[in-house]
Formats: C-alpha cells, structure tokens, sequence
C-alpha cells in the first residue's frame, strides 16, 4: 500500500497492536500506514515518507533498533520522526534508543487514552524542524527549580584558582601502586569569583562533580573544554555529578572528529548501551561544536584554540583572563626538530607565547622517548627546551603523567628538567601535575 507523504507508519508484526494502533490515528484523522514485515520496512519507508514511524523493538527479521539507525543515518530520511515502542522498560534500552537517534520511547501496554495526544505533540514538532540542530542546540533540557541563595564564592574578583583532578595517561593495566601525583586521568579546572571553566572528562572529573555538587553550587552554570575524544579524556563525562542534577547548566565545548562528531560523543557517553552513566543526564546541556579560533563565551575569559599535534583532531586550549594566560595542551607532541615540512613547534609556540602557565604534555623520559617517537606524545627535554626559548613561559606544568612511570621515576624526571633549566640559565619553573593541589593566581 502507498499513500504520498502519509502521517504515520506503524511497523509491528503483531496484528492486534498494529491494527489497534492504526484505527485509534486514523479516529484522529490522521492518515497511517500498517507494516507487519520488518524486512519490507525500509523499503516503505523510503516508497512513502511519512512523517512519523512508529516501530516496535522486538519483531522478527529486522529490529526496530536497526530501523530506527537506518533511518537516521540516511540523509535522505533522518527528518523523519521515530517512536520506538516496547514492553522492555530497561532504562539502558531507552537510552539505546536515544543513542541510536529515536524522538521518543513509549512502553507497552501504552495508554490508549493518551497515546494519540503523544502521537500529535510530536507530530506538531515536524514541521518545525526541517534542519539539523544548530551546533549550540541542547541535547537534553531541565528546567532550573531551585532559585534560593547559593553560597558565595571564596575567590576574589582578581583570583584564578587552577586545580589538576587527573594528569596520568591511559595505561595498559592499572598500577596498584599509591602515587603522590594521583592515578586519575586528564582534568583541569580554572574558577574564577563567578565561573567554573573545565578542561578534558577524564576520569579526574568524578571527583570534581562530587566537590561542586556538594561543596560549590554557587557555580550553576559549567564550561567543559573536550581537547579530543581519546577514552582518557572523556571517559569520566558520564559520571559527573552535576550532569544529573537540574539545578546547572552544562556547556560542552569541543571539535568535531572525521569518525566521530561532539554530538555523537555526548550521546554515546550517555545515552548508549556501553555507556558508563547509571541515569540519564538531568541538567540542561548545550553543545558547542569550534575550531581553531577565538572566543569570548563570557565576559573577561577569552578562549583560544590551536590544533595540536597528535593522532586524531586535537585541540590545545589558551584561557586568557584578567591579565594571565595559561595554556592547556595535554596531547600534544613537539618534536625539536623544526624543517620547512614540520612548523607545528614554531606555529604553537606563537600560540603559547608568554603564558603564565603552560600545562604540557610530557608522557616520557628521554630514554623512553628515543623509541616512541612520532607517536603524539612529548619527551622531556623537547619540552622543557619548547617552554623556554620558544613558548616563553613563566611556568610550564609537566602533563599527561605516563601510568607505568613510579614516583621514583617521576621525580628523576623533575630533577632532570631542573637540572636543565639551570644548565642552560633557563628563566622558567617547572612541577610535575599533582591532583588537588591547588594554584592561585592574582589577576590585574
């Protein structure tokens, strides 16, 4: 049966619900096609282009999973509204759902007195959506309850205080080892007086949400900064506290991948099957899709970015506020050795020049590095030599810590920079990232 352009497909190879289903739109005079063979469901849908698909989950042959990807992988046919109905009410299967581009999920046995007005509230939104959404369009909206006064503050209008929450490399298997410099992978915070701005969700974020859900919620709005979607940088995104509570807004900030855009990132880390979220986010999340510009998204705190040297599209972060400068580059590999094919050390080096702070990654020893060249991590000496004569920097922070490495080893790493930078009357200080230690910055 083809109907040009119909309401409604409902695809279900139970022939009651279909039909029940069918006779309760058409009362609505809406006009609906029936499809009760999965395997013929693609090819009715792109024969009839409804507005709205209606397809159960479990149905022999081809799933309502697998139509729902089809469908919204296809260009031709993503516009169209999906329902996925099933008796399954595991909430990991909502957010596969989700995940896999569904506009709603409704569980059977639905209510047949509220079913058609579901139906018609969606319905009403096609036509007002004809496009993609904008990068800055929220994947997932609450409303701010509460209202009362939150605590102040301890900054002062002048202050900036930059904490480490995790600087380790993602490593083949977990040290049980104790470090004083921390296990958790990348996480940096910059707060000011009246905002919180957060760089990489590794797994360092946990601890942080914990701190600012708890301790922190004058800071109600939040700026999370993605360099790239390697697992130790994202891999604690769906655990973080204040993505489940309504009361904050979260701003995911971050550069779209050839395999994989900021969009699909976010919906993976929580909506998908693999997914390490126990609950679906609450707050309100916007997302904002950049490149290697500049940016001013509040007042007084400019942004900067700069692609960085590293498999996958990576960006380094300048965050620039009153009068100081601190760059974040946790993935990024200098190489030292600069010809007319490779100017990254030159052209990052303008993008660092005179920062107050360069957090940096140094994955490796010199030794260490001889044999892992060219792989998108930092030797030691490269970057000290980088920091100093080409970033200028006041401090650099030695980032991006590799797992394996024992204090002892790490220490004989700082010992190594300093010792460089005093043989080579360097004007520069250096630290190795140490989580929760925090440092304060006073303004201009």
């Amino acid at each position: 049966m083809t109907i040009e352009n119909p309401d409604i497909m409902i695809i279900d190879d139970d022939p009651m619900v279909g039909e029940l289903s069918k006779d309760l739109l058409m009362d609505e005079g809406y006009s609906v096609i029936l499809v009760q063979d999965s395997m013929e469901a693609i090819d009715a849908i792109k024969a009839n282009m409804p507005k709205l698909i209606i397809t159960d989950i479990m149905m022999p042959g081809i799933s309502g999973m697998e139509i729902c990807k089809a469908v919204k992988t296809a260009p031709t046919l993503k516009h169209i509204k999906i329902i996925v109905v099933s008796g399954k009410s595991y909430d990991i299967e909502k957010q596969r759902a989700f995940q896999l581009g569904a506009d709603f999920f409704l569980q059977k046995p639905y209510n047949v007195e509220t079913f058609s007005k579901t139906i018609k509230s969606i319905l009403e939104d096609y036509s007002q959506e004809t496009q993609a959404l904008p990068p800055s369009a929220p994947i997932k909206t609450a409303i701010i309850q509460d209202e009362a006064a939150q605590p102040m503050s301890d900054l002062n209008e002048k202050q900036i205080r930059l904490t480490v929450w995790g600087a380790r490399s993602m490593p083949r298997s977990i040290p049980n080892l104790y470090s004083r410099y921390g296990r958790q992978t990348s996480c940096v915070s910059m707060e000011t007086k009246d905002n919180i701005f957060i760089f990489d969700a590794g797994t360092g974020i946990v601890a942080l949400g914990e701190e600012i859900a708890e301790k922190k919620q004058y800071y109600k709005e939040i700026w999370l900064f993605i360099t790239h979607f390697h697992l130790d940088h994202i891999v604690g995104l769906g655990n973080f506290k204040p993505i489940h509570d309504p009361n904050f807004t979260i701003h995911i900030v971050g550069v779209n991948d050839p395999e994989k855009s900021l969009r699909e990132m976010a919906q993976q880390a929580f909506y998908s099957s693999f997914s390490m979220a126990e609950t679906t986010p609450k707050a309100k999340i916007d997302l904002y899709e950049i490149l290697e510009d500049n940016y001013e998204l509040v007042p007084g705190v400019k942004i900067k970015t700069a692609y960085a040297n590293h498999p996958t599209t990576t960006l380094a972060y300048s965050f620039e506020s009153m009068g100081k400068k601190i760059i974040y580059a946790p993935d990024s590999e200098i190489w030292g050795d600069a010809t007319a094919f490779q100017d990254y050390d030159e052209k990052f080096g303008i993008f660092c020049e005179n920062c107050d702070i360069l957090i940096h990654d140094a994955n490796y020893n010199d030794k260490d590095y001889e044999t892992h060249k060219k792989l998108g991590h930092s030797g030691l000496s490269v970057v000290v030599d980088f920091a100093a004569e080409k970033a200028r920097a006041k401090e650099i922070i030695f980032f991006h810590l590799n797992m394996s490495y024992s204090d002892e080893e790490l220490n004989e790493m700082l010992q190594a920079a300093q010792n460089q930078i005093i043989s080579k009357a360097y004007n520069l200080k250096c630290c190795l990232a140490q989580e929760k230690n925090p440092i304060i910055l006073e303004g201009n």
